[in-house]
């Protein structure tokens, strides 16, 4: 029988108490606190011992070999076998003696003594090997505990290390938040900036808009009123070539009955001065018919005849005369109408050009009316249009940078929720990793005292 923990060696039954001399001089001593290098020396001197037991058992196995191969080779008798059976036979016969020597008596009563030293000795070692593994479980005791102490502190400083790290991490992301809405901020003052700037460029662009149509407008009036007053002048235009053209008739018509009478009166003088000479002529022929009726009476027939050929041609003459007075005055007439009808076709083409020009002048003021209507038109409806735009331009522009501070509220908020999602989720961690060292402090046997201060730590994320 052997033990590891007292580092004594015992045989079986029968077999003497064997305690080493290291064993020995160990409980002999007095029981101290011992050293790990102390340690391990006993641990090398218990297996030194088991090895110098096992040796010495072989040592005797190979003794008795030995003999039996003595005893074999001076017999010189059997083969390799029946000594192998002779040797087996002397081993069982020798182990019959001992079984039969030990229930012997005294064999037994010897037993008896041997087995009480035994456990007197073993119990002596036990005893002292009880006071020495207790002054080693107190020294590793209180080396764990200094271990423990130390760990702890390590841990608390790993631990205070990692909160000021967490803490600065934490200063730090606040920092980086506190950049970020700051810098949010900023965009949104820029971008609230910017949208004043295009309200005002609008307002100013609706404002020139606004002038440049009054201007236009004015503009308009006034070349409406420039075109009037061209109306209005080109219409006292063409009343003065009325008038002129009134005056011009009158004149006309003057000089032409001027040129009649002139004529008449020269006609008049004309045909006064041949009725004179033909009268002068008659009344020289007469006288001179006269003096010849006179000188010759035979003539007197051819005188009267003669006397009545020049009647009968003065009536003839007074008859001309009176058709070409009657044919002039008819010629006159026809002139006087001529005349009229060209001064009237004159004054109703003259009257046909005014009605035409005027009516041609009040269409095109009609027109150009018309146009400047239909411009003025035009123009409001593509000033609507361009404000109506610009209106749509800004509400989407509005819509837009209200949509934008939508987003960036929504994604402030979102990132918020991320934030708190992750300190939540780093509270969990740290938590876990918690609970995780309290379990793995309480299997490694640290009194659950130590693991109070551990167990009320709070996590602070």
């Amino acid at each position: 029988m052997a033990t590891s923990r007292s580092g004594t060696s015992f045989g079986g039954p029968g077999s003497p108490l064997a305690l080493t001399g290291a064993a020995l001089e160990r409980m002999r001593k007095p029981a101290s606190v011992l050293s790990p290098e102390q340690i391990e020396e006993i641990k090398r001197a218990r297996r030194a011992a088991r090895d110098a037991e096992a040796e010495a058992s072989k040592s005797r196995k190979e003794r008795m070999l030995s003999t039996q191969s003595s005893r074999d080779a001076s017999s010189d008798a059997g083969s390799e076998s029946e000594r192998l059976k002779a040797m087996r036979a002397e081993m069982t016969k020798s182990r019959a003696q001992t079984l039969l020597d030990e229930q012997l008596d005294e064999v037994k009563n010897m037993n008896q003594m041997m087995l009480y030293s035994k456990c007197v000795t073993i119990r002596d070692a036990q005893l002292e090997e009880k006071k020495h593994v207790k002054a080693e479980a107190a020294e590793e005791e209180r080396r764990l505990d200094v271990m423990m102490e130390v760990e702890r502190l390590k841990a608390l400083d790993l631990y205070e290390a990692r909160e000021k790290q967490r803490a600065a991490d934490r200063r730090q992301g606040a920092e980086v938040l506190q950049k970020q809405i700051a810098e949010r901020a900023k965009e949104r003052e820029l971008q609230d900036e910017l949208l004043d700037m295009d309200r005002k460029l609008m307002l100013s662009e609706i404002q020139r808009m606004k002038d440049e149509a009054e201007a236009e407008s004015r503009r308009k009036k006034e070349a409406g009123q420039k075109l009037l007053a061209e109306v209005a002048k080109a219409n006292a235009a063409q009343l003065e070539r009325k008038k002129l053209m009134v005056q011009s008739e009158r004149e006309e018509e003057e000089r032409i009955a001027r040129y009649i009478a002139e004529r008449d009166e020269r006609e008049a003088r004309e045909q006064a001065e041949k009725e004179r000479v033909a009268r002068e002529k008659e009344l020289e022929t007469a006288r001179l018919r006269a003096q010849q009726e006179k000188h010759a009476d035979t003539a007197a027939a051819m005188d009267e005849l003669r006397a009545q050929r020049i009647q009968e041609a003065h009536e003839r003459a007074y008859r001309e005369k009176e058709r070409a007075a009657a044919e002039r005055e008819r010629a006159i007439n026809e002139d006087l109408r001529v005349a009229r009808e060209y001064q009237k076709m004159l004054k109703m083409k003259q009257l046909s050009d005014q009605a035409r020009q005027e009516r041609d002048e009040f269409f095109r003021v009609i027109d150009v009316q018309m146009q400047k209507e239909e411009e003025d038109a035009n123009q409001a409806a593509q000033l609507a249009a361009m404000r109506r735009q610009h209106k749509e331009e800004l509400q989407s522009q509005i819509a837009y940078n209200e949509e934008m501070r939508r987003r960036e509220r929504r994604e402030y908020l979102e990132e918020g929720d991320r934030v708190r999602a992750n300190l939540t989720a780093e509270r969990a961690r740290l938590e876990a990793i918690k609970q995780r060292k309290l379990e793995e402090l309480a299997a490694s046997g640290v009194p659950e005292k130590y693991l109070a201060e551990l167990a009320k730590k709070k996590i602070a994320v």
